[in-house]
Parts: structure tokens; sequence; C-alpha cells
């Protein structure tokens, strides 16, 4: 490009024309960051606006570079162009009043909780969700339901939704494991020889063996008290 410029240099006069009749004032243009899902809102309502779609950008315009670049080169007069720039600002601002929504994913369990919420979404709006998309982030979430089909009230009611499952799940998950303790004993090679030999002939676990074991014990009483009494007599 400079070396055109250098060619050409009627063309830096030209350049300097474009510049103050087409590009818009850098602090009408702050508010834009490199937040993906941002980018992703802004990129949409321009292509809305002016019909030219942007999925053939180069490969090295991404994020905000992309959406400055797409509003500096949308053909239409300056004062126009401003006013539909700071339009797309206000719709951006009151689309993201609802994302008190997605406070619920904050947390240590925030990646099983976007597991659960994305079974969830999926099943509920499978005609907009691709097989093959993988989420990575609450913020791909987020994204997915920025879609312009998808209410605030339809959010609200998808998210309640989403929190009684996970409830629900949390729930039977703890019920399951009632009665049940973690303990950890040293066993001597031998005992768990035994053990392995035992879960192994009758096809079941480690600790299915041991219940079973002390169970019968217990009601039976049989092998401890002759194990006792030859310990005894020896």
């Amino acid at each position: 490009m400079a070396e055109l410029i250098i060619n050409h240099p009627g063309l830096k006069q030209t350049i300097e024309n474009k510049k103050s009749t087409d590009l818009l004032p850098e602090q009408s243009l702050q508010w834009i960051t490199n937040n993906k899902r941002q980018n992703t809102f802004l990129i949409r309502k321009l292509t809305e606006k002016n019909g030219i779609p942007y999925t053939g950008a180069p490969e090295n315009l991404t994020g905000r570079n992309l959406t400055i670049a797409a509003i500096d080169t949308w053909q239409t007069e300056r004062t126009q162009k401003l006013a539909i720039v700071n339009q797309i600002r206000s719709e951006w601002e009151a689309h993201t009043e609802s994302d008190y929504l997605f406070k619920w994913f904050d947390g240590p369990d925030e990646k099983e909780k976007l597991s659960a919420a994305w079974k969830t979404t999926k099943a509920k709006y499978s005609h907009l969700a691709p097989h093959k998309i993988q989420l990575q982030e609450v913020e791909d979430l987020i994204i997915f339901l920025d879609s312009p089909s998808i209410t605030t009230s339809e959010k609200i009611l998808l998210m309640d939704s989403i929190k009684k499952q996970w409830s629900k799940n949390k729930s039977r998950a703890k019920n399951k494991d009632v009665g049940k303790k973690q303990y950890n004993f040293i066993l001597s090679q031998k005992t768990i020889n035994r053990l392995d030999k035992l879960a192994e002939k009758h096809d079941l676990k480690r600790t299915q063996v041991l219940d079973i074991l002390l169970k019968m014990e217990e009601e039976k009483g049989t092998y401890i008290p002759a194990r006792l009494k030859e310990l005894a007599d020896s």
C-alpha cells in the first residue's frame, strides 16, 4: 500500500479527503471493545442495516478490527453513518440489560452448569443449534441466545427451566449418596488379591463384595469368632 501511494502522489490527497468525509471520529467508536459477543452482535446489526455480509472478510480482520473496518468502508453519508452507529450502540446497551440472568453461572460449578444448560437449550432450540457446535465458555451460550429469534421473555423462561433441572439433578445425586461415606483402609496385598478374586468370580465390585461379607457376618456371626478362637488357641 505504501508503494502504491508513493507511485501515485495524488492518491494521498484522495485518501485524506475520504478520511474526512467517510470516517467517523475515533471518540465515537471508543465504546466498541474486543469483546467477542459484542462484535458478533454489531456485525449482525451492520449487516441488517447495510445489507452487506462480512463472512468473507480477510482472515486478519477479526473482533473490533472487523467491526471498525465494516463501519469505515460503509458507503453512506457520514452524518447518517454516525446516526446509525449511535442507534446500534443504543440497541446493544438495551440488549445487554438482561445479562443479570447469566450471573447464575458464576462460581466453581460453571463448567458443569454450562454443560447442563446447553443440553436443555439445545433440546428447546434444536432448529437453531447445529449438531457440531461445541460450547467452551458461558459467553458462547450467551452468544447463541443473542439470536434475534429468542426474546428476553424466552431467555427468562429458559434460565428458570435450566435452574430447576439443575436443582433436580443435584438433589437426585445427593439422595443417591445418602448413607454412603468414603473410608480409606490400608490392606495387605494378600487381602487385596482375595478381594479381587471374589469380585471377579462373582462379577461384583470390590465394595459390593465387602458389603455382602460384612452383612453376612453381622447376621450369622460365624467367621470372626471362629478366627479369634483360632488365634487364642495358637
